[in-house]
This record gives C-alpha cells, structure tokens and sequence, in this order.
C-alpha cells in the first residue's frame, strides 16, 4: 500500500515539474498553472491522476528536434576577443562581438528555425564569415567605416528563408559565402 502511495507522490511530482516548465516557457498561463498544481496536490486516486498526466501532456506541443533546438537556443550571443571561433547549429537570432578576432558560421536551411533571421555584428579590427546554402536570401544592413561588406552569389531571387545582419563594422569585414550541399 505504501509503495503504491509512493508511486503516486512521484507522479504526482513529476507533473508539478512539468507544470512549471510549460509555465516558464508561456504555454499555459499562471492561473493554469496554479489551478493545476493545487488539483495535482488534492488527487487522490490513480485514475484522476491518469486524466491529469493527459491534460498536461496536452499542453506540450510536438516536439520535434527543431522545437527543442528553439528552446534552447532562443539566441545566440558571442564574444570573440584576440582568437578566432567557429559555430553551426540552429538560430533564431544572435548577436556577434568580434574584437581583433574570426568568427565563422556555418549554418544549414534547417538551421535558420524561423523563416526571416536577424543577426546583429560589432567587429573592430576582425571579422566574420557566414557560410549559407544557396537558396536562403542574405541582405546586409550593416555600417561599414573603413570595412569591406561581401555577399557572394547569394539567392538572387529572394525566395525561402532570409538572414539579415545588421550592425556595425570598423577596420574588419563581414563575408557571406554560399556553400554546397552537404558541405558542414
């Protein structure tokens, strides 16, 4: 009998848990979230707790690696000083510092989670190279003093997925590359 309410306590735990993350992620709302951990905490019987574990579970949406990779990179934020880094993986948005240093990005179209990407880039003395795939759509809305600002042969027709840099360059340069299939 003791097990059994043991059980029950850990489940009843575990859809707390997962309360408060579909709360902090703004899936349910705080009223929701109350009234269903104070329903969790009176539950008394395995098939309530049956009915509660599907209305939570109800509430997530479907995960899929690209939902997950939103959660977790909701942006990106890098600092590059006197080195030099490389990156890939999913972005929704991001901002780059570059002092006296190189950074270079590969992203694939999958990559780009939302369909218009913005970037924002602070180089000084360095620079910054992205590497796309050729059918997403590059425009460049950064201010160049003393810099070099090159997009090579991006999507011309300004179709699929778009990536806007915006910022700022001094003494550096900001290079857009397509690259090939398969390549990264």
């Amino acid at each position: 009998m003791e097990r059994s309410l043991q059980v029950l306590e850990e489940r009843k735990h575990k859809i707390t848990e997962k309360l408060s993350s579909q709360y902090s992620l703004n899936y349910i709302s705080l009223d929701e979230y109350e009234r269903l951990v104070e329903y969790s905490q009176k539950i008394e019987t395995e098939k309530e707790l049956n009915i509660l574990e599907k209305i939570v579970n109800s509430n997530n949406p479907e995960e899929t690696k690209y939902n997950k990779a939103i959660l977790e990179n909701i942006e990106k934020n890098y600092f590059t000083l006197l080195s030099s880094r490389k990156t890939s993986g999913p972005l929704l948005s991001g901002m780059i510092t570059n002092i006296l240093g190189d950074h270079k990005i590969y992203l694939n179209e999958e990559d780009l989670i939302n369909d218009e990407t913005t970037l924002i880039v602070s180089i000084i003395l360095g620079s910054v190279i992205i590497y796309v795939p050729d059918n997403v759509y590059v425009t460049c809305n950064a201010v160049p003093l003393l810099s070099d600002i090159s997009i090579k042969d991006n999507n011309k027709n300004g179709y699929g997925k778009k990536l806007i840099i915006k910022g700022s360059v001094i003494l550096g340069d900001i290079k857009i590359k397509t690259k090939e299939k398969g390549f990264g």
